[in-house]
């Protein structure tokens, strides 16, 4: 009894002697609108190429830390790092390329609200949507998109369904001239005012069942050879299943992408110009019991290449490439969404007569089996 007293006392004297908190408590209601998350991809992974192996290893391709924070009832700032991509900064908004978001974000209206800084370009579909954490691998078009770009944006929500984004954006973090493996047409020139203009409706029908997200984006990267694209996403929601189908077609005057001016082996490759590419991709997800999701994508892209042969020719069908990517998904925490996957990334890659006979190319699949586990942790 006497050593228990002894030891009570202790701790009461521990209790009154003790340091005052780290954050002061007339500073803690700065910290109450304050969220970090991390969002993480790890494990092991075999990659096959013409279905024999070609290596295994333990990967960890995503790592990323999102801080959002309410500065003020109407101004907020948010900041997203990615860790596994090499820091490169931009040739023309010197900003790092490892950063993805920096931007303080102002209520201006009641349904109203302006962005400035590094934002993530508002494309438009679902596959762009979902968190990067959620895809093994991503369609032509957006796997060579620069999809975080600095600029302001406007975002208004006319309806509680239905809210309009516009988005005034720097068409690339470098200049077209500057960076790449390919030269520049010849008689092509660097636009002085490289900009993106992008346009995004996203709308909501039947009790949220059925959601849109369509948009339209602008370039003017090099003097008279802009960039079009539009992208039309959709979902369907109902129960346990949630089905996303997107339409993407993008024109470049320029052929930013690279995919087909690859496919022209030269001691200088060039860009080549009037290039357009044509994707669909579509992903089901179903969840069988509470803590098991199944998960299906599908995906197709088509490349095209205008007068490759004569000058009048018109758009010849040079690449098609098709994508499998069955996943199952098991989360076995209810209050953490940590979840362990198993998958296969499917690809195939097709090219025409022509490309085959005068560009030397040839069909060719790859696989990929991934174990591992993705979580997207709020830590604070």
């Amino acid at each position: 009894m006497i050593g228990m007293s002894s030891f009570v006392f202790g701790q009461q004297s521990k209790t009154n002697d003790s340091l005052p908190p780290l954050i002061p408590t007339t500073k803690q209601g700065l910290i109450k609108d304050f969220d970090v998350r991390f969002y993480v991809r790890s494990g092991f992974d075999a990659n096959f190429e013409e279905n024999k192996l070609q290596t295994s290893r333990f990967f960890a391709d995503e790592l990323r830390i999102d801080m959002k924070a309410k500065l003020h009832e109407r101004v907020s700032v948010r900041f997203r790092h990615r860790f596994n991509t090499k820091p490169v900064p931009g040739t023309l908004d010197k900003m790092s390329s490892a950063v993805n978001l920096a931007f303080i974000e102002v209520q201006a209206l009641p349904k109203m609200s302006v962005s400035f800084g590094k934002l993530g370009a508002d494309w438009g579909g679902y596959e762009y949507d979902l968190n990067a954490i959620e895809i093994l691998a991503y369609n032509d078009i957006l796997s060579r998109a620069e999809n975080y770009l600095v600029g302001l944006g406007i975002a208004y929500q006319v309806h509680d369904k239905h809210r309009f984004n516009f988005q005034l954006l720097n068409a690339s973090a470098n200049k077209l001239d500057e960076v790449g493996e390919f030269a520049m047409p010849k008689g092509s020139e660097v636009s002085k005012t490289p900009y993106a203009f992008v346009g995004n409706w996203r709308g909501s029908f039947w009790n949220d069942k059925f959601q849109t997200s369509y948009s339209y984006s602008y370039f003017t990267q090099a003097k008279n050879r802009a960039m079009q694209y539009i992208a039309l996403g959709n979902k369907y929601e109902s129960g346990r299943l949630t089905w996303m189908y997107d339409f993407q077609y993008s024109h470049n005057g320029i052929d930013k992408n690279g995919i087909i001016s690859s496919m022209f082996a030269a001691e200088e490759p060039e860009l080549l110009e009037s290039v357009s590419y044509i994707d669909h991709w579509t992903r089901i997800d179903y969840k069988v019991l509470t803590n098991f999701c199944l998960s299906l994508t599908l995906m197709t892209s088509n490349g095209y290449a205008k007068n490759i042969t004569a000058t009048n020719e018109g758009y010849s069908h040079l690449r098609k490439s098709y994508g499998i990517i069955p996943m199952l998904q098991y989360r076995p925490f209810k209050k953490v969404d940590l979840r362990f996957f198993a998958a296969y990334v499917g690809r195939w890659y097709n090219y025409s007569s022509y490309a085959k006979e005068n560009l030397n190319q040839h069909n060719y699949s790859t696989g990929r089996i991934a174990l591992g586990l993705i979580a997207p942790l709020n830590v604070f």
